[in-house]
């Protein structure tokens, strides 16, 4: 599901909400039809002092004492796969 940004714009006595171009063609729209929309959900601030607290707990846990060199493991660990239409 892609997500599209509306402006919520005054139109005489009425609003309106005004979508991208891409939000139309995407959903094949025509001239004149009605869409149903879901009302936005808010997104959830991050929690810092829980990620802090959480990373502490791994730290003290030695959940990552196995890895020396953890520029190494990252590059182990991705192993990016050939990308199509790309000789590299």
């Amino acid at each position: 599901m892609s997500n599209y940004i509306a402006t919520v714009i005054k139109t005489g006595n009425s609003y309106a909400l005004r979508v991208p171009k891409s939000y139309v063609e995407d959903a094949q729209l025509e001239l004149g039809q009605k869409a149903s929309i879901r009302l936005p959900a808010l997104q959830s601030k991050q929690n810092h002092k829980r990620v802090q607290y959480l990373l502490q707990q791994l730290q003290e846990a030695g959940a990552y004492k196995a890895i020396k060199d953890p520029m190494e493991w990252q590059r182990d660990i991705r192993k990016d796969r050939s990308l199509p239409g790309r000789s590299y």
